[in-house]
């Protein structure tokens, strides 16, 4: 983008004040990001709070659900929730005492236990899927069509980058005496 080129004659202290004026502009775009989501989780969850859900246990039916057919792990849900293992076990447990999931052995491979969606669950995730469609379709009625489309590219970018950056992290952590990747070298973990 135009704006993203930084001036054509630098001078040390001009290229400076670019580069912080730049990293400015990314922090206030990432807190205007963060805002953002917190506002839009907030109406999600007061919608979702009328059938006693929260956005979590939505995502984790959503995920069981989708992958009903070869049937889910408590590990790949962790993996595609972005939690760790501990925390899905606990909330698989809280998921099955109310009835909303249950725990059964795989038909493929019965060593493994997967994850079902009950019948209670997958009606409690049709009617958050409808209270889901009708808040998401209020906030994004202020765009265009073109600007849906334009925003959907662009968070995906930003989604693959932040995975790519946790994955980078994690496997910094597990490698101690190995230096930051080269892409991360001297910049802060999100």
């Amino acid at each position: 983008m135009e704006q993203d080129r930084k001036p054509a004659t630098t001078s040390p202290a001009s290229e400076a004040d670019w580069r912080s004026l730049q990293h400015q502009e990314f922090v206030e775009q990432i807190d205007l990001l963060i805002r953002t989501a917190h506002m839009i989780r907030t109406a999600l969850n007061n919608s979702f709070a009328q059938l006693e859900i929260n956005e979590v246990r939505y995502a984790a039916l959503k995920v069981i659900d989708a992958i009903r057919e070869s049937g889910c792990s408590q590990s790949e849900l962790a993996r595609k929730l972005g939690q760790s293992e501990s925390n899905i076990c606990t909330l698989i447990e809280r998921m099955e005492s109310d009835r909303l999931v249950i725990r059964q052995q795989s038909q493929k491979d019965r060593r493994k236990r997967v994850l079902q969606v009950t019948a209670e669950g997958a009606q409690i995730l049709e009617r958050v899927k409808e209270y889901h469609g009708t808040v998401s379709q209020r906030l994004l009625a202020a765009l265009s069509p073109d600007q849906r489309r334009q925003l959907t590219g662009m968070l995906q970018t930003l989604l693959k980058a932040a995975q790519i950056q946790r994955t980078q992290r994690e496997t910094v952590r597990t490698v101690s005496d190995s230096p930051a990747p080269y892409a991360l070298r001297d910049v802060p973990a999100a």
